[in-house]
């Protein structure tokens, strides 16, 4: 559910992205790291004094895209990266820093956390400000607001429930996919995740990976954000947060909640499925190369505040004591591995 088609071919080798580095630059690469792992598409390169990030797009327009709107932002002062060039393929950014947010939240309690998550909001609201005016949105693609992928994204309960032999209770899966149908007026990011965020040196909240972007009611970024298993606030300190940092207004409210609770419901179903083909996994490798969070307790989390934002809303009610249960029965087996043999 949550991008748009994958692209047709792979990244080719890292070394290729160490060439292209020292053409472009003038400079010897000194070593290639995978920030999100050795499959992805996005490397870290180092040189002597300082890295930067190449990117493989298989699609040059989807490549061309990317570009165009992060020098449209970087121009209006946003937080994200500085597109540097491109060569063979690869286009190269400013790196954002290794400091992910999932990781950064995660070694904040209390006030000092929600003063993060409430920063990275703010980040990411400043950066959908600087889209708006001189009809850069008018151009966007709309996305995720036709009847087929709605009907899809609302049968996502049934899909977990089957995923998990407990099935899904009885709700209105058509009125909730035409609960989310959208006047496409605003700039979404798409992908909004804690990982896709990172913790700069200065104390900024830098968003990357901007290859899905377009447009919808906006509210959905919020939902990728704070229904994600690795956002380690409640539902209900969330709601707080977006309320004051002005992210989810009153009127976007029921689209926000109706989004939200399907994409905790998907990221449940993306943990399950990983379970079900490879086991349970080391959460604190899945937070720092931005995996899929196969561990009980993430699952617990995400399906937790699934639960409670179900309740807020009529459409979504139905699902709330399901999505309990399955965060108390995620609990339960997170206690039992943890006894010693």
């Amino acid at each position: 559910m949550t991008t748009p088609p994958p692209q047709n071919s792979g990244p080719p080798a890292a070394e290729t992205a160490a060439r292209a580095a020292e053409a472009l630059f003038g400079q010897r690469v000194e070593r290639i790291t995978g920030p999100g792992g050795a499959r992805r598409a996005s490397v870290r390169v180092h040189f002597d004094d300082h890295s930067v990030i190449a990117s493989w797009r298989a699609d040059p327009d989807r490549r061309a895209r990317e570009i165009a709107l992060l020098t449209h932002l970087t121009q209006a002062g946003a937080n994200v990266p500085r597109p540097l060039g491109l060569q063979d393929g690869w286009s190269f950014q400013t790196d954002a820093g290794s400091r992910r947010l999932t990781s950064a939240l995660l070694r904040r309690e209390g006030a000092a956390r929600d003063d993060l998550a409430a920063a990275a909001c703010e980040s990411l609201l400043r950066i959908k400000s600087a889209t708006r005016g001189g009809g850069f949105l008018a151009g966007l693609p709309v996305i995720a607001n036709g009847a087929d992928w709605l009907t899809r994204f609302a049968d996502g309960p049934r899909h977990l429930g089957r995923l998990l032999h407990r099935s899904a209770p009885d709700y209105d899966a058509q009125a909730l996919a035409g609960g989310m149908t959208s006047l496409p007026l605003s700039f979404i990011k798409w992908d909004a995740r804690p990982g896709n965020a990172a913790l700069s040196d200065d104390g900024r909240v830098i968003w990357f990976d901007w290859e899905d972007y377009g447009r919808r009611a906006g509210v959905e970024d919020a939902a990728f954000l704070v229904a994600d298993e690795f956002w380690p606030i409640s539902a209900a300190r969330s709601l707080e947060i977006l309320d004051a940092t002005g992210f989810v207004t009153g009127r976007r409210l029921p689209l926000f909640l109706r989004f939200a609770v399907l994409h905790a419901v998907h990221r449940c179903r993306l943990i399950v499925a990983q379970r079900d083909r490879h086991g349970w996994a080391d959460p604190d490798h899945a937070r720092r190369y931005d995996r899929i969070g196969t561990d009980p307790d993430l699952l617990a989390t995400c399906a937790a505040n699934g639960a409670v934002l179900a309740t807020r809303d009529a459409l979504t009610e139905p699902l709330a004591r399901w999505l309990d249960e399955i965060a108390h029965a995620a609990r339960a087996e997170a206690r039992a591995r943890a006894m010693p043999d």
